[in-house]
C-alpha cells in the first residue's frame, strides 16, 4: 500500500510556472510548491528554494454565511464611534522641509468645530455607557443620533453634554434597555438635568423620531434588589402593576411612582414590613407621589 506522509499531503505541486527553476543542492526540477507557506521545496534533499511567494491563485468560493464570515479580509465595520480617525495625517519629517509644507502641516493639524465637537461627544458617550453598563449598540445608536443633529445644524448655543444625555436616553429608550433620566444625569455631574430635558425635546422635534413605550417591568428588579423584596413580593408587584395597566391609562406619569405603589402594596399583602419612606427613597420619588399613586390603584381596583 502506497501512502504519502503527512507533510505531503498538504503540499500541492506545481507543474506550471516554475519550468526552469532547479534546486541549487541537488539540482532537481520536481520542485513542490507549499501554498499555505508560500515556499518552493526540493521533495529529494529537502532544501527550500523560494520563500514568502505570493499566491496568485483564485480563492475558493464561498457558499454559507460561516464561510463569507471566515474568509472576510477586512477589518471590524466603521461605526459612528470609530471612524473619527479616519483622516489623512501630513508630517514634516525632515528638519529642512519647505516652509510650504511646514505651513500645510500646521493646518493640517487644526481641526473643525464639528470634529472637535463630535469628538468630545462621542468620548463622553463611551465614558456614559461604560459606567451605565449597557451593550455597546446604545453608544453607537446614541453617537449616529449626535450627528444627524450636527448636520441639522441645531446644537449652536446648546449644551454638548445636553444633548449627549438625550442621545444616550434615547439611545436607550427605542433599544428598550430600561434606563432613566435620573440614572444618565447621575454619570454627567457637570450637567444639569434640564439640560438634558431640553435637548431631548429637540431632538424629538428634529429627528420626528416616535417614542416606544417604556418597559415598566423591567425596572421592578432594580429596585427590588435595592429595597431587598423577596422574589415572592416582586411577582406580587408585577402582577399589580399589570392589571392597573389593563384597567387604567397610565401614559405621560413618571413610571417610578407606579413601581413605588405597587411594592409598598405588594409588601403589605404579602406581610413585609417596608415603610412608605423607605420605599419612595429608594424609587427616587416623593412620599406625596407615592400616596397618589396607591390612590390609583385603589380607584383602578374598585373600577
Amino acid at each position: 500500500m502506497n501512502t504519502k506522509p503527512m507533510h505531503e499531503a498538504l503540499i500541492e505541486t506545481n507543474s506550471a510556472g516554475k519550468d526552469g527553476v532547479a534546486c541549487p543542492e541537488c539540482g532537481s526540477k520536481s520542485l513542490i510548491e507549499d501554498v499555505h507557506r508560500g515556499e518552493l521545496i526540493c521533495p529529494d534533499c529537502g532544501t527550500v528554494v523560494e520563500h514568502g511567494a505570493f499566491d496568485f491563485s483564485q480563492e475558493r468560493r464561498a457558499y454559507t454565511a460561516e464561510e463569507i464570515e471566515n474568509r472576510k479580509h477586512n477589518g471590524t465595520p466603521i461605526t459612528a464611534l470609530t471612524d473619527i480617525s479616519w483622516t489623512t495625517i501630513v508630517r514634516a519629517t525632515d528638519k529642512n522641509a519647505s516652509p510650504q509644507l511646514k505651513r500645510a502641516v500646521k493646518w493640517n493639524s487644526r481641526m473643525s468645530w464639528d470634529k472637535k465637537n463630535f469628538l468630545m461627544a462621542a468620548n463622553e458617550i463611551k465614558r456614559v455607557c461604560t459606567s451605565l453598563a449597557v451593550p455597546r449598540l446604545v453608544a453607537e445608536t446614541a453617537a449616529t443620533y449626535y450627528k444627524k443633529m450636527q448636520r441639522l445644524n441645531v446644537m449652536r448655543g446648546r449644551s454638548i453634554n445636553g444633548f449627549v444625555g438625550a442621545c444616550i436616553y434615547l439611545a436607550c429608550r427605542m433599544s428598550k434597555i430600561p434606563r432613566s433620566v435620573d440614572e444618565i444625569y447621575a454619570q454627567m455631574p457637570d450637567t444639569e438635568e434640564r439640560d438634558i430635558r431640553i435637548c431631548f425635546r429637540v431632538l424629538l422635534d428634529e429627528l420626528g423620531v416616535k417614542l416606544p413605550r417604556i418597559n415598566v417591568a423591567g425596572l421592578f428588579p432594580r429596585y427590588a434588589s435595592v429595597l431587598g423584596i423577596s422574589q415572592e413580593t416582586t411577582i406580587v408587584a408585577e402582577k399589580l402593576l399589570t392589571a392597573l395597566e389593563h384597567a387604567k391609562n397610565t401614559a405621560g406619569k413618571d413610571p417610578k411612582g407606579y413601581i413605588a405603589a405597587s411594592i409598598y402594596l405588594a409588601c403589605k399583602q404579602t406581610g413585609e414590613i417596608m415603610p412608605q419612606k423607605q420605599v419612595s427613597s429608594a424609587c427616587g420619588v416623593t412620599e406625596v407621589t407615592l400616596r397618589s399613586r396607591i390612590k390609583d390603584f385603589q380607584f383602578g381596583h374598585h373600577a
